[in-house]
């Protein structure tokens, strides 16, 4: 069974983090409900949030309330 080494080449690998998502060490860029995001991941992150909330805001044309 083969074993991978993860080598960091960077001068400041003390300040390098593993990102909760995609797993990858880079410097913190967010962090979400105690996770820590990398950049690209928390940018992700926020779009789909924003998606989430203009949906949540816009009416569902198929849904009908009335009373009778």
């Amino acid at each position: 069974m083969r074993e991978l080494q993860i080598e960091i080449n960077d001068a400041n690998h003390r300040a390098l983090r593993r990102c909760y998502r995609c797993g990858s060490y880079a410097r913190p860029f967010d962090e979400v409900n105690g996770a820590i995001l990398c950049e690209p991941c928390a940018k992700r992150d926020r779009k789909v949030r924003q998606r989430e909330e203009e949906s949540e805001s816009q009416p569902d044309p198929t849904e009908v309330s009335f009373l009778v």
